[in-house]
């Protein structure tokens, strides 16, 4: 096994030491990709949620307006025939 410069010979007493820390590092990294992955995973869910969580107010917004629009149009129609029969009776 080579590492950079250093060449490590099959297991022996002499580079046990070399191995082991080998392998740590080897285990070390792929430690860390997991974790890497994981946060990952974390953080597009918390963007998708708050991406979803913008949709539903943009929803509700544009909810409130057409209900607000259509009280609107009540409110004047409702006055504009209360004008017309108040023309008629003066």
């Amino acid at each position: 096994m080579q590492i950079g410069n250093w060449i490590i010979q099959p297991w022996s007493r002499k580079n046990c030491i070399y191995r082991i820390i080998a392998i740590f590092l080897a285990v070390l990294w792929l430690f860390w990709g997991l974790v890497l992955v994981q946060e990952g995973n974390r953080l597009q869910q918390r963007i998708e949620a708050l991406q979803l969580e913008a949709q539903r107010k943009e929803e509700m917004a544009r909810r409130e307006a057409v209900y607000r629009r259509a009280a609107m149009g009540r409110q004047q129609d409702s006055s504009s025939v209360q004008n017309a029969v108040d023309a008629v009776l003066q």
